[in-house]
């Protein structure tokens, strides 16, 4: 009965694990795209990757809206 209580337990780990991988791509193929957009638009591309690197989404919705 105990051993059924940590597999239950080591599934919820791997899904929570496989969400953060998840999440963690998505981040990274937001910020490439918008380095990418910025820069065919003559804007500061290394200063919007970073901003939606350390924001995420905030970030790329802040860039769409500052865009021109």
């Amino acid at each position: 009965m105990i051993f059924q209580d940590y597999g239950m337990l080591a599934g919820v780990w791997l899904a929570i694990a496989i969400l953060g991988v998840v999440f963690f791509i998505i981040g990274i193929a937001l910020a490439v795209w918008v380095y990418k957009d910025a820069k065919k638009r003559d804007m500061n591309a290394a200063v919007w990757l970073l901003i939606v690197l350390l924001t995420g989404c905030i970030g790329c919705i802040i860039y769409l809206i500052v865009r021109d």
